[in-house]
């Protein structure tokens, strides 16, 4: 009884060996080995941050004007958003392009002067600029970039009290930055930034007498694009 047994066990791992040595499929269907050479590996796109791009971009702001003849500023908070576009050119890690952004802005703030009789309220609604950008790819998904350029801001004016009226200015600069942006696949991308703007002052005639400010101002923005 037991010889049989034993001779039945020898004869199902002659077999089992026999068909594992004859059928190809056993092989093909082993995992790949994590040890595989790299190049076997998909490689991430080249010059991802080249060409055509737009996109939609929201944030926050903060603005400070300097204006006389009362002394002192007023400070100004709010939310900016809108679209942002431009073209960047890509060689190795190395990109630079030109870029613009046009946004819907609601940063307004207010303070008393002249013993308190009255109150300005400056509220700027609407901002554009045009700058250049270069930056350095530090992998070949992640940027960071710097940029520079003209600004401008269209604000309403507004004061209240004796020798005051509605007022409104447009406002011209230059804004300088930077931040990081990740190629989150061939097309799609995000990226944070900052800027910094600085105005040039505008004087606004009212009924008691002219006032001029001089804004600068921070925003701080996130922005999803499409590349083309």
């Amino acid at each position: 009884m037991r010889t049989r047994l034993y001779q039945a066990v020898a004869l199902a791992a002659v077999l089992t060996a026999s068909a594992t040595a004859s059928s190809p499929v056993l092989s093909a269907d082993l995992p790949p080995s994590p040890l595989a050479p790299a190049y076997e590996q998909p490689l991430p796109p080249e010059n991802v941050f080249e060409g055509w791009y737009l996109g939609g971009t929201v944030g926050g702001a903060t603005v400070s004007y300097d204006f006389s003849p009362a002394s002192g500023s007023i400070d100004s908070s709010g939310v900016l958003g809108g679209v942002i576009g431009g073209w960047s050119w890509q060689r190795g890690p190395f990109v630079a392009g030109i870029e613009g952004d046009f946004l819907g802005a609601d940063i307004s703030g207010s303070r008393h002067f002249n013993a308190g009789a009255n109150l300005a309220s400056p509220s700027i609604d609407t901002m554009a600029d045009l700058r250049l950008r270069a930056g350095y790819a530090i992998t070949p998904r992640v940027l960071v970039f710097g940029t520079f350029g003209g600004a401008w801001a269209n604000a309403d004016l507004p004061i209240q009290g004796p020798g005051g009226a509605g007022g409104s200015a447009d406002f011209f600069g230059w804004s300088a930055g930077g931040g990081a942006e990740v190629a989150l696949n061939p097309n799609w991308s995000a990226r944070f930034d900052y800027q910094f703007t600085d105005f040039d002052s505008e004087k606004v005639n009212y009924p008691g007498g002219s006032v001029t400010y001089d804004p600068s101002g921070n925003t701080y923005r996130g922005s999803l694009i499409y590349r083309f």
